[in-house]
């Protein structure tokens, strides 16, 4: 049953040429409303399920072992996320700005706002600041839940367990020069982690100072195709045909 649903939702959403919603990333697991069904597929292709099912506000599905293998997600009618770190959720945003989710803390830039609040209040009042590029906030257990924020003119995240910090999602344009190569970035310090695609990847690298380059598990099939990419603090190449790596140009023309 649910997989011929899903074979139709999903079906009419790949041929839909309309934007994608927002989704807001968590960690935390979805337990209230209704169940939608189980399945297992890619982070793409269950946004495009919970984007063509209109009752669905969300996903959930426990951490991954191997970053690129299909996953067993639970899509839900509710979007009250408990916080649960062995467990992740994407959930529709409120707001038209899609943002970066990380563990850690915006350090860098000028403090422009701190207040306590929920995030999806912290997301309003982000979007309507031209200068706010993200906030910080103390991990609540429920969405609803008020926490402390602070908002930053800065999108460098210094790592830190005891934070979420998310970042807006740079708007579609030029973004710097990139080299491919084929292989992984293994030296340096871990700067982020997500599912993403290249182009959001760059978008995401150009705004994180610490971020010299990318490394995603292979070359996407279609540039939508988000892939799970690990960003990195070091330029330094390792050769492997099975990763594909980004590397900005200003920083190895510093080499």
């Amino acid at each position: 049953m649910w997989q011929a649903l899903f074979a139709a939702l999903l079906a009419a959403a790949v041929g839909s040429t309309a934007a994608s919603q927002s989704y807001l990333f968590q960690p935390g697991y979805l337990a209230d409303g209704n169940d939608l069904g189980e399945l297992f597929f890619d982070i793409s292709d269950a946004k495009k399920y919970c984007d063509a099912e209109k009752t669905c506000q969300g996903f959930t599905f426990k951490e991954l072992d191997e970053p690129t293998q299909k996953l067993s997600v639970r899509f839900k009618s509710n979007a009250a996320v408990t916080y649960d770190p062995s467990w992740l959720s994407y959930t529709k945003s409120s707001t038209p700005t899609p943002y970066f989710y990380q563990a850690g803390f915006l350090g860098d830039g000028k403090e422009l706002h701190s207040a306590q609040m929920t995030l999806a209040d912290a997301q309003m009042w982000c979007d309507k600041s031209s200068k706010c590029k993200g906030f910080s906030a103390d991990k609540p257990k429920m969405p609803t839940d008020t926490v402390f924020c602070r908002f930053s003119d800065s999108a460098t995240v210094t790592y830190d367990g005891s934070w979420m910090t998310y970042t807006k999602v740079p708007k579609t344009g030029a973004h710097s020069p990139y080299t491919f190569h084929p292989g992984y970035l293994g030296d340096g310090k871990p700067v982020h982690e997500a599912f993403m695609t290249i182009d959001n990847a760059k978008m995401y690298c150009d705004a994180n100072a610490k971020c010299a380059g990318f490394t995603a598990d292979k070359q996407p099939a279609e540039p939508s195709m988000e892939m799970f990419v690990r960003f990195k603090s070091s330029p330094v190449v390792s050769y492997d045909a099975n990763f594909a790596s980004y590397v900005k140009d200003a920083i190895k023309s510093e080499l």
